[in-house]
């Protein structure tokens, strides 16, 4: 897994602290619902529509009542009846839409997150979270009890992975509390997102404004540079891992192109 490390977090790194997020700001606009809009039940089904949900019951009929019947024939049956079973199919759906639970900014208030990847290669994520190929990701030890453990401080905590579905999330449950934070919409799911979530009652009480953690021996397995890190960047980088007992023999690499395919390639920086 990796960390994106901001720029103005880079002092807290060089601290042996990782910095966590504050849901509210993340800035997700799923969680701040400022203008919601709800579909008009009253509004009839398009023949498309309709024939999407006959085609869907009719694939849920037993495999013996299909060999009979064929979609078309069921089709053509059912458009006669078509009022009575709009009727239906609506109340089916106002059923699915009352199991969703839309977030509220106070729910959302009492959390802080850690924002990791599965990957240090995308091209995307470098732009929107490295400061445009700019800045640092370490690689940590995804299996520690950093991540792995049920609580931190005395308080629970919650490591999942983010689940990518443009469904809005059911209500919360005890195993998942805050499935606002843990889904995204589809158009997300190259990021291979996971997220550590912890109370912000679990930190500093003294240092609110910046909510950070202690980082544990062994968690850093490598520092990545993006590929226009600047030469001071590179320089401090160096320093940390030849002077500093914590990152003392941890691997240093930067980012760089292929030559032979739109890749990003991670090397050793000499």
């Amino acid at each position: 897994m990796f960390i994106f490390i901001q720029p103005e977090n880079l002092v807290y790194l060089k601290q042996l602290k990782l910095v966590f997020t504050p849901a509210l700001a993340l800035q997700d606009p799923f969680i701040e619902n400022k203008r919601v809009h709800r579909p008009v039940s009253q509004q009839p089904l398009s023949d498309s529509e309709f024939s999407a949900a006959m085609q869907k019951n009719y694939d849920a009929l037993e495999a013996h009542i299909k060999a009979m019947v064929s979609f078309d024939y069921y089709l053509q049956q059912a458009k006669q009846n078509r009022p009575q079973i709009e009727a239906q199919l609506k109340q089916q759906q106002q059923v699915q839409n009352s199991e969703a639970v839309i977030a509220t900014r106070e729910q959302y208030s009492k959390v802080a997150v850690l924002r990791l990847f599965r990957s240090i290669h995308q091209q995307a994520l470098w732009e929107k979270y490295g400061n445009d190929h700019a800045g640092v990701a370490i690689k940590v030890h995804s299996d520690h009890p950093f991540f792995s453990d049920a609580s931190f401080n005395g308080k629970p905590q919650l490591t999942k992975a983010i689940e990518y579905d443009d469904a809005r999330p059911s209500a919360p449950t005890k195993q998942q509390p805050f499935p606002a934070l843990i889904r995204r919409p589809e158009h997300f799911a190259y990021e291979q997102e996971w997220r550590l979530i912890r109370p912000i009652s679990s930190f500093d009480s003294a240092n609110q404004d910046v909510l950070t953690a202690k980082l544990p021996k062994g968690l850093v397995e490598g520092i990545y540079l993006g590929l226009h890190a600047d030469v001071d960047l590179i320089s401090s980088m160096r320093n940390l891992v030849a002077h500093d007992l914590q990152f003392r023999g941890v691997p240093l690499k930067q980012l760089g192109v292929s030559e032979t395919h739109l890749r990003l390639v991670a090397t050793t920086l000499d």
